[in-house]
């Protein structure tokens, strides 16, 4: 048999790319190579996002360009992965014709002997099935570092913020039970991996569903445990289940990195009850202030929804307020975009887009007079930094992250990647920090 390609290309979270590790690892055992040429792919693969309407049209824009591609190469095989699959299913196929495969976020296993079945019989289908078990069993992946990994702790989402699809295209949470993620970071450690990020749609309410194992600090603790493995990160937490147990579990843990990423997404009460969070603006600055009073190094990135239905002016200058008290390291903004299923696509009162622009901007450039500013008071001082490759910009010289998650560009000479290597800080920049290695 001739030596088979494939070709994946991954938008949205660190979920999505921890499943396209597993896509890539699972077609592997078919026999199939990884390629970045879309023109030798015998199989292409686009992992989706479904969180905003721009992801779903940067994913109609591929397929346009890859319909070319089929019309050269019929044996071609295009499928669309992930939560748009999920959302939309065979409606993708009806409007986009090249595409064979259509599945969804709990159907990755399935993938290897779908592809086989639509090569055999020549059909398209459609895998959609939300009552398939979450990919927690052991698959072989294909992991894009050899230092840093994906650990997936609990799928789907209990919550229904009126703006999300995630419980939608991710169904329910369900938990990986703590001795399967105990045994993968062992795995992992062993096999040279020095930082795990454990990933969910809300880590913080792991083991809710285990029946009284252990809850997510707990977790925690026992990964510290794990020899080899030097760092632990988290990501996404959700601001009404920041326990003071797990505050408490980022200020004692050594391995557990000074680094949490908490949604926010506004800082008006009315407009955090209409999107149905589940706190208010002072719960959130209270939880803020605690998490600095344990761990006053502590690295804060947060994500906002500018422009959500019926945000008066004023209330948008609540959530500039609330980003000026906090002082966030980093901020991910968003204007909203209406996803179909969810409460917030029916109401009526729309925000017209250039309102929601140009609020963007200015949220932007406050964020960005911050960061600068946070990025400049740590001039002079010395982090522990993980190498994690060559910089882009300047191959002669390394990038690597501190424990506070700030990407550093450095000098040295000889160090090896996957190292942890104090750094002194140069220069701070808006996105990025300079520095040089210290003699140890």
């Amino acid at each position: 048999m001739s030596e088979r390609r494939l070709a994946i290309l991954t938008y949205g979270c660190q979920m999505n790319k921890h499943d396209s590790e597993v896509m890539a690892g699972l077609l592997k055992q078919d026999d199939y190579s990884m390629t970045d040429d879309l023109s030798k792919a015998d199989v292409i693969l686009i992992n989706t996002c479904s969180i905003r309407d721009k992801a779903e049209q940067k994913v109609y824009s591929q397929l346009g360009t890859l319909k070319q591609l089929k019309k050269h190469n019929p044996n071609l095989v295009i499928g669309v992965c992930g939560c748009f699959a999920q959302r939309e299913g065979w409606e993708i196929i009806e409007k986009a014709p090249q595409v064979d495969l259509v599945i969804g976020s709990r159907n990755i296993p399935k993938i290897p002997e779908t592809i086989r079945k639509i090569q055999e019989e020549g059909i398209r289908l459609a895998v959609t099935d939300m009552e398939s078990a979450p990919q927690f069993d052991t698959y072989p992946m294909i992991r894009e570092s050899r230092i840093q990994a994906w650990l997936s702790i609990i799928q789907g989402c209990n919550n229904d913020c009126t703006f999300c699809v995630v419980p939608f295209t991710r169904g329910r949470e369900r938990s990986k039970p703590s001795q399967s993620v105990i045994a993968e970071a062992t795995r992992l450690a062993e096999e040279g991996y020095k930082e795990i990020t454990l990933l969910g749609q809300n880590v913080n309410s792991y083991g809710h569903d285990l029946h009284g194992e252990v809850d997510f600090p707990d977790l925690l603790a026992l990964l510290n445990d794990v020899q080899g493995i030097e760092r632990i990160r988290f990501i996404t937490s959700h601001p009404k289940d920041l326990s003071d147990k797990l505050i408490a579990a980022i200020r004692d843990l050594p391995k557990v990195c000074e680094y949490l990423h908490l949604p926010v997404q506004a800082g008006a009460d009315r407009v955090l009850a209409m999107m149905d969070r589940g706190y208010t603006a002072r719960h959130y600055l209270s939880r803020i202030e605690k998490m600095r009073e344990a761990v006053p190094t502590i690295g804060l990135s947060t994500d906002i929804i500018v422009g959500f239905p019926g945000e008066t002016c004023e209330e948008f200058c609540q959530t500039l307020g609330l980003v000026e008290k906090v002082q966030y390291d980093s901020l991910y903004m968003f204007k909203y975009s209406p996803r179909p299923g969810t409460k917030a696509a029916t109401m009526s009162e729309v925000v017209p887009e250039e309102e929601k622009s140009r609020r963007f901007e200015e949220l932007q450039t406050l964020q960005r007079e911050i960061s600068w500013k946070r990025n400049r008071s740590m001039e002079g001082s010395i982090e522990e930094v993980l190498i994690e490759g060559m910089s882009k910009k300047d191959r002669t010289r390394y990038t690597g992250r501190t424990r506070g998650n700030k990407i550093v560009n450095f000098d040295g000479e000889g160090e090896q990647i996957g190292q942890i290597v104090p750094v002194e800080i140069t220069k701070g920049g808006i996105h990025s920090l300079e520095g040089t290695i210290v003699s140890q």
